[in-house]
């Protein structure tokens, strides 16, 4: 009897043992909300510009820089989990033809509140692949509701900070949202290219703030070029109402807007309120915009002046944007050298 007694007391010990194992793991995983590291780092226009404290990137000389863009990745720690090591052989797939010197995301690399696992998983795993990246957030990466995620947007900054070969930097905390940041292009110590990595908005638009210190920044990347204004790329996730323009403009036949290769639009064109960023853009040399958000969109349009990119969608796709015959389903690669500028889709055959 004492036997059975004590093998009783072990099994229940064992079982309270693990369902509290189980409960600590659910709560942390998937409950608890991480808050993140709380820096207050204002920018003021009147600020000095220091041009040592923008990460770089080199371009081989004579050779094209080549960047690729990953859209809409959207992974979810409850129910993509079992979809992630096929994005991944997807995305593999894509970097082996496209052989890129940056990767950039242009937002919801995670979907729903449970992000914890996916991004950390899908962090260490482009670590592996020791080629910078540099992501910005969409409006799904902190939860379906403004940070209601595991991960808030301060300890989504925090983990995109920690990685080996991110470029994401928070940038100032009164722009109205964090992980706004610059990365310059350099050829033999001369900048060539300036990204700008926005975040398109908790209020989804990009803020007057976030205007003037993109202007900010272009007029100090000038000044240390000897006055000559560099061309920029900006990267962010929600289109501008430019976009819709330009496709209307486009199927009405109007000549000044100039398709570089297919046009897929299967989703509304739908996007972010703006105040004037595209002017703004165009004002401080911005030649191309990429962006993310609608799944079943892939195009480049060129507009007054502007290249109009939306991203191919990265990774598992809905019904709606695939078929036997097709899916928008891929990346975008974007190349430079010198004046001359290629964007093209690149379509997963896995």
């Amino acid at each position: 009897m004492a036997k059975k007694k004590k093998v009783g007391i072990i099994l229940l010990s064992s079982f309270l043992t693990l369902a509290l194992v189980c409960f600590l793991a659910v709560y942390f995983l998937f409950l608890h909300h991480y808050r993140g590291s709380q820096i207050d780092n204002p920018w003021r226009e009147e600020d000095d510009f220091s041009i040592s404290s923008i990460a770089t990137v080199e371009k081989r000389e004579g050779e094209p820089f080549v960047i690729l863009n990953l859209a809409d990745v959207q992974l979810c720690d409850l129910e993509d989990l079992f979809h992630l090591n096929k994005t991944k052989e997807k995305i593999t797939d894509l970097l082996e033809r496209a052989h890129p010197d940056l990767i950039t995301l242009t937002g919801d690399q995670t979907w729903s509140n449970e992000n914890l696992i996916s991004l950390k998983s899908l962090l260490y795993w482009l670590d592996s692949f020791e080629i910078p990246y540099a992501p910005v957030f969409g409006n799904h990466d902190c939860g379906n509701e403004k940070d209601s995620a595991v991960l808030s947007r301060a300890a989504c900054c925090d983990l995109y900070e920690a990685g080996k070969y991110s470029l994401f930097d928070r940038g100032p905390s009164n722009l109205g949202s964090l992980g706004n940041y610059v990365v310059n292009v350099t050829e033999n110590g001369k900048i060539v290219k300036t990204l700008y990595f926005l975040d398109s908005g908790e209020e989804e638009r990009i803020s007057d703030e976030q205007i003037s210190w993109m202007k900010w920044h272009a007029e100090g990347v000038k000044a240390t070029q000897g006055g000559e204004a560099v061309a920029g790329i900006c990267f962010f996730h929600l289109p501008l109402p430019e976009y819709r323009e330009a496709y209307l403009r486009y199927l009405a036949g109007d000549a000044s807007v100039e398709a570089l290769g297919e046009v897929y639009v299967t989703y509304s064109l739908s996007g972010s309120e703006q105040n004037g960023f595209f002017e703004a853009a165009k004002e401080v040399g911005v030649t191309d915009i990429v962006c993310g958000h609608q799944h079943g969109n892939c195009f480049t349009l060129k507009y007054d002046g502007v290249r109009l990119t939306f991203s191919l969608k990265t990774g598992k796709l809905g019904g709606t944007y695939e078929s036997e015959e097709f899916a928008l389903d891929g990346a975008t690669c974007i190349s430079f050298d010198g004046d001359s500028t290629k964007i093209e889709p690149i379509f997963s055959e896995k």
